[in-house]
């Protein structure tokens, strides 16, 4: 009688076990979420938490989830979650399509590890992930793309980006402008106030420029003490406009050391524009800024130069 017992005590234990383990993997797939991280594009690195659906995808400005691809239409698909709680990926009749694997498809029921090529060159991957993925998925992504100092995008993402940007002017006959600035006499200022001094300098400058700027445009420490703009539709009475406001900006703030010294900022900036989606190179493009922004040192500094390529 006790063997018989001590049997069916062991099988409630064990499914006491079973239905613990069970609950313990509901909660931990309740505390991840569905994700696409992009493994292959201009913004390789970067990952969207999905939250609510129907989540659209696409290069236009509306769109839940902004791709900077020119391959990519302006609303090219959407995410929708089914009645299931699985998750699907729709075509919303983009002209170059999604692919999973080497088939192009309408629609697809996404399961987790799944690549799905958007356009031509774009690559999101499925994932679940927990907080601490996200969060670990964002810093890299971040370490990857942006500078350590102020924070803005660095050179090489920027080197990406004029490429993918130039290619969707020219694909849609838009503008284009690149603005190039550079400090005014920033060696006098670390030689003067030392270089914590011009860290801070570097760090409140760009964090004002940025405030000025459009949500669409983009903003990259280009050097040491240079910087860059890339600002879509534009024409160059535009971009000369905001070249302005930058400088001037600038110019007016007050940046103050620890030991209670104003130093002076100001810019010179360089301006080019290609307008209509005329075809020009991305090095052309930056010449021609370069080109400017020398004019503008040479000619007394604190000022804006601005041409036009056609």
């Amino acid at each position: 009688m006790s063997s018989e017992r001590s049997e069916a005590t062991t099988q409630l234990t064990v499914q006491l076990d079973r239905e613990t383990l069970n609950m313990m993997k509901n909660e931990a797939r309740e505390a991840m979420k569905p994700s696409l991280v992009v493994v292959q594009g201009v913004d390789r690195g970067d990952a969207v938490t999905i939250e609510r659906t129907p989540m659209v995808l696409g290069r236009g400005d509306m769109c839940d989830y902004v791709i900077r691809d020119d391959g990519i239409s302006r609303k090219h698909a959407q995410i929708v979650k089914q009645a299931d709680g699985r998750y699907l990926i729709e075509d919303l009749g983009s002209t170059n399509g999604i692919f999973i694997g080497k088939d192009r498809v309408q629609r697809h029921l996404l399961e987790e590890g799944d690549k799905v090529l958007l356009g031509r060159r774009t690559i999101l991957k499925f994932v679940y992930q927990d907080a601490l993925d996200e969060r670990y998925q964002k810093q890299m992504y971040e370490s990857a793309v942006k500078d350590g100092l102020t924070g803005v995008y660095n050179r090489k993402h920027f080197n990406e980006r004029i490429v993918s940007e130039m290619s969707f002017a020219i694909r849609h006959r838009t503008s284009l402008s690149l603005l190039i600035f550079d400090l005014d006499h920033f060696k006098r200022v670390n030689d003067t106030y030392g270089h914590q001094v011009g860290d801070q300098v570097l760090t409140d400058v760009a964090e004002k420029i940025q405030f000025t700027l459009r949500e669409e445009d983009f903003f990259a420490r280009y050097g040491g003490e240079e910087f860059a703009v890339l600002a879509r539709d534009i024409n160059i009475t535009g971009a000369d406009a905001l070249g302005e406001r930058i400088r001037q900006i600038v110019q007016d703030l007050r940046i103050v050391t620890p030991f209670g010294v104003r130093v002076p900022v100001t810019l010179s900036i360089g301006v080019a524009t290609v307008c209509d989606g005329a075809k020009v190179s991305h090095e052309a493009l930056i010449k021609a800024a370069d080109d400017n922004l020398y004019k503008a040192k040479e000619s007394g500094r604190n000022r804006v130069v601005s041409t036009t390529l056609e």
